[in-house]
């Protein structure tokens, strides 16, 4: 039967994720957790220079050796992502054994889950997964969305944020605040953005904002 897989945002923040391999397909697994908080552990005998740099960094710690049973205790993630498949489905078979999320590179099939591609824009995530049958399309998708969604969607979510978060404190009525949080989508905040004639609003000219829109 047909995986049909359930999408889900994943807090990875705090908890120990490992990347077993170092090539190509192992780093765009660990760009994956980039920013996440994850604790991230690779194990491989050899990485490519962009997780090295990673490693220099701070943000992964590298295990210089290869796979052994063992190797995942304390995981909460998992990534098989080497180049052999036998050690592929030793460390699925592992992560299942100790019941960890797993994702098999060169098996999507095998494991629990795969990883779509993404657009980021600060705190806005676009995911998007044709569940393995055509990767070609999803790429060519999320190529338009990057095209669609550009940089402006970071400064135009900082702002609906702290609407919200002021409207919330502000208003105790749950209708009012949604039929309040509406209208203030309604504003051509993200055209004054693209036009570059937006400016931050002080959380005075939301509550002035507030109590006007409260009395329409």
């Amino acid at each position: 039967m047909e995986n049909h897989y359930v999408p889900v945002m994943l807090n990875c923040s705090g908890r120990r994720c490992i990347v077993i391999g170092g090539g190509k397909v192992a780093e765009r697994k660990i760009e994956a957790l980039a920013g996440s908080g994850a604790l991230l552990t690779i194990i491989s005998p050899e990485v490519t220079d962009q997780i090295l740099h990673m490693v220099d960094r701070g943000e992964a710690e590298w295990r210089k050796k290869p796979y052994l049973q063992g190797d995942l205790e304390g995981a909460f993630l998992v990534y098989a992502a080497t180049s052999s498949p036998a050690v592929n489905a030793q460390v699925i078979a592992e992560a299942k054994q100790r019941n960890i999320l797993v994702n098999s590179a060169d098996a999507p099939g095998t494991g629990d889950f795969i990883t779509p591609g993404t657009v980021r824009r600060g705190k806005l995530t676009i995911a998007v997964s044709a569940s393995g049958a055509s990767p070609g399309l999803a790429k060519q998708i999320i190529e338009q969305l990057r095209t669609d969604y550009g940089d402006e969607y970071q400064i135009y979510l900082d702002f609906l944020q702290q609407f919200r978060e002021v409207i919330q404190f502000e208003v105790e009525d749950r209708r009012d605040r949604k039929r309040l949080l509406d209208r203030v989508l309604e504003m051509d905040i993200l055209v004054q953005i693209r036009e570059k004639r937006y400016r931050p609003w002080s959380q005075e000219e939301m509550v002035k904002w507030i109590t006007v829109n409260r009395e329409e």
